[in-house]
């Protein structure tokens, strides 16, 4: 599973150097700024990272009291990995917007993956105390206390949190079993599921991927402290992608698998709060057309051949047909080590 939220979650596996992306002032007009941070916007939701920064820029040149493009040029810095740059811009947004839960959680990310692990850490505790039904806090928390026990006791860092992965992951799994029917369950007797690294894809790291060649789902272990319902949710999504027992997928198939998670949620969330899955979970309350369209859009900018349909989950009027003749007819099939 990638995002589908319009701001990916960050790679956390690489780091790398980035000049400095200034760019000569140019004077535009009211309308000029806003068509300018309609364009940052929509190439930041596009994963374009370099143009939304250098729209941005162009309009905070010319307008640089509107506080809210310093929170965006700072999303723009963090994609890029330019987390100095991102610190800095979300820390001048934060000054005139001091409530913003999810920017005090954004400029923790900046500093944890600067390593200043206890500038990061002050900064989620900021955003908890803001929201405490914010999972994404919480978790960051407890991350970045790992991240500093990690430093002087190793071992002893690794250790707890290979328990605490355990038993959060045996019950997020228990709530998905219990969830899904039993047959549908059955199908999924061969799979197995754990915490590790997840594929990098379009610049981001899946939060969730099926492999049908290991016949695994892996949830990203950034993952590991989160609520066990925010991975149950991601579980109900990955076995959709299991039980078809194929290496393919499609859109349609992405489109029931974001249902299934955004149904769960609604009904397993509890008051618990994840950008993620308020998002898809927002969509589908306000159409589930919406949140197909939404998914569609993004499977596509990922992968512009991915097909409409896959042999396990064509659609509805043609569950009584053969779907591989009906395919083979129509469109050729392509094979995804990763499905996410």
């Amino acid at each position: 599973m990638i995002s589908i939220s319009p701001f990916p979650p960050i790679n956390k596996y690489h780091s790398y150097a980035y000049k400095s992306r200034n760019i000569k002032p140019v004077s535009f007009s009211a309308n000029d700024v806003s068509s300018l941070i309609e364009q940052g916007d929509k190439a930041l939701n596009e994963n374009r990272f370099e143009d939304a920064l250098r729209f941005y820029q162009q309009a905070n040149q010319s307008n640089p009291e509107e506080n809210t493009i310093y929170r965006k040029m700072a999303k723009a810095y963090h994609h890029l990995k330019d987390y100095t740059s991102a610190e800095k811009n979300f820390k001048i947004y934060l000054e005139k917007a001091p409530g913003d839960t999810d920017c005090w959680i954004e400029l923790g990310e900046a500093q944890r993956q600067n390593g200043y692990y206890q500038n990061a850490l002050k900064s989620f505790e900021k955003a908890y105390s803001l929201d405490s039904s914010n999972d994404l806090a919480r978790r960051s928390i407890m991350e970045t206390k790992n991240n500093i026990l990690s430093i002087h006791y190793p071992q002893q860092a690794a250790a707890e949190k290979q328990q605490y992965a355990a038993q959060n992951l045996k019950t997020a799994l228990d709530m998905t079993v219990q969830y899904m029917t039993p047959e549908y369950m059955k199908d999924l007797s061969d799979v197995t599921i754990g915490f590790g690294e997840t594929a990098d894809m379009g610049g981001t790291s899946n939060i969730a991927q099926y492999e049908n060649y290991k016949k695994s789902i892996t949830v990203s272990d950034s993952y590991i402290y989160a609520a066990p319902q925010v991975i149950a949710a991601y579980l109900a999504h990955e076995s959709v992608h299991a039980k078809d027992k194929d290496a393919y997928t499609s859109i349609k198939e992405e489109q029931d698998a974001y249902q299934v998670a955004a149904k769960f949620w609604i009904q397993n969330s509890n008051g618990v709060k994840d950008p993620e899955m308020d998002y898809a979970a927002g969509l589908y309350q306000q159409s589930p057309s919406a949140l197909d369209n939404r998914v569609e859009e993004i499977y596509t900018l990922r992968d512009p051949s991915i097909a409409q349909t896959s042999p396990n989950h064509p659609p509805e009027k043609l569950f009584h047909f053969n779907p591989l003749k009906k395919k083979a007819a129509s469109q050729s099939l392509k094979q995804y080590d990763v499905i996410a």
